[in-house]
């Protein structure tokens, strides 16, 4: 999934290229939309069909990787988009193409789309691992209430983005949305009350709906005119999720020492703090 997560933007940003598209912030946001929208149905599905029986969700997800190329394969052949990697041959060798790998890691672009990816999946993990426990085990409220509140916000600020992407800067929206996500996450490890805690969850989610867009947007816009994207994309994502596994056992020692779990807000905050650093890094491109 990392290797291959690159892959769609890619191919999206080749094609805006090819016909001489600006990036598009709304089109990155309709696309989580999308995304979202498909994880809220996708997730209900599964949540049913492990009610039948736990092996259930497993042939479900399995009918629907074999249908998604037979899909893909369908949409590109009747909108006649373009082959990229047939636009030319690919002469290089092993050595040169390896060198090629190892030449992004002397790229600006990259370290930029790095730190973004690994600052708030990191941040995100802990809500996305930990959500049920705290607020189903520990907070006491219906676990189909909580996962379906949360996807519906994630839907809203995604579809928030789309309405305000193109009145404000990108880069000033995750910046002032980064902010947003610490304050919640510092002031939800100093409250309590579980009704006011499922309502700052659920303003932690629609952040995270409004970030996925910006997120997805600024990648788009940083890759356009490299060389390599599917592999600039894939390499980030792959590393990302390295730094995301090593944060995972960090936050499990982190937990463990604390003795509350509580203490993990505070750790996400710090991820986030991330973003904060490296967005004032990526410099406006001209087109």
């Amino acid at each position: 999934m990392a290797f291959n997560s690159g892959t769609l933007l890619s191919y999206i940003t080749e094609l805006q290229e090819q016909n001489k598209i600006q990036p598009d912030a709304k089109l990155m946001g309709r696309q989580v939309i999308v995304l979202n929208l498909a994880t809220l149905i996708g997730g209900n599905i599964g949540t049913y069909l492990f009610g039948i029986t736990n092996t259930a969700p497993i042939w479900f997800a399995l009918i629907g990787l074999g249908v998604y190329p037979i899909f893909v394969i369908s949409v590109i052949k009747y909108f006649s988009l373009a082959d990229n990697t047939a636009e030319h041959e690919n002469t290089e060798t092993i050595m040169q193409k390896c060198q090629t790998f190892f030449n992004l890691f002397s790229k600006r672009n990259f370290w930029i789309l790095l730190f973004l990816n690994a600052g708030y999946d990191c941040g995100t993990q802990f809500i996305l691992i930990y959500w049920s426990i705290i607020y189903v085990d520990k907070l006491h409220f219906n676990l189909s209430l909580v996962y379906t509140l949360f996807m519906c916000s994630l839907l809203l600020g995604s579809a928030i983005f789309d309405r305000i992407v193109g009145f404000l800067d990108t880069k000033l929206l995750v910046i002032l949305n980064t902010c947003l996500m610490i304050s919640l996450f510092i002031l939800s490890s100093c409250i309590s009350n579980r009704y006011i805690l499922l309502a700052l969850f659920l303003l932690i989610e629609l952040l995270m709906g409004m970030m996925s867009g910006q997120i997805s947007a600024t990648s788009n816009t940083s890759i356009y005119g490299e060389k390599n994207k599917s592999m600039m994309l894939s390499a980030v994502s792959f590393v990302a999720e390295i730094l995301v596994s090593i944060s995972l056992f960090v936050s499990d020692l982190i937990i463990k020492s604390a003795g509350n779990i509580i203490v993990m807000y505070i750790v996400s905050a710090f991820y986030f703090a991330i973003i904060l650093f490296t967005v004032p890094l990526i410099r406006k491109k001209e087109y």
